[in-house]
């Protein structure tokens, strides 16, 4: 009963969007046409069809929420995360991932200094 709670909990207050399209910044810029969903909570975020090949789900534990102004798309959203399956990734340093009013990009920065941008453009 009390594990029921918990996962009705945490889903009342999660929002799922869809993701047709993205642009990976990796050096140059690539667009990667993978159908995607995105569940965002303030504990956790997945993102559907992003691990191997675009097979598996990216699931990331949410520590800490900010609202942030940006100059060109207002105020957004900032989730500072940690991988629940991060023997997938390459090492990092840190994870950001940000609710823009059209897009939600995640930002890894890896162990060796450089940073891998995903800007996944939604659907509502």
């Amino acid at each position: 009963m009390i594990l029921i709670i918990q996962l009705i909990g945490i889903n009342i207050f999660a929002q799922t969007f869809k993701s047709n399209s993205a642009t990976i910044r990796r050096g140059g810029f690539e667009i990667d046409r993978t159908a995607r969903s995105i569940v965002i909570s303030d504990r956790e975020i997945t993102i559907s069809n992003y691990l191997n090949g675009n097979t598996e789900p990216l699931v990331l534990n949410v520590y800490l929420v900010e609202e942030k102004e940006d100059r060109f798309d207002g105020v957004c959203r900032y989730y500072y995360c940690t991988a629940k399956n991060e023997d997938k990734l390459s090492p990092y340093q840190k994870i950001i991932v940000i609710r823009k009013p059209f897009s939600i990009t995640l930002e890894l920065f890896l162990a060796d200094n450089n940073k891998y941008v995903h800007d996944l453009e939604i659907n509502g």
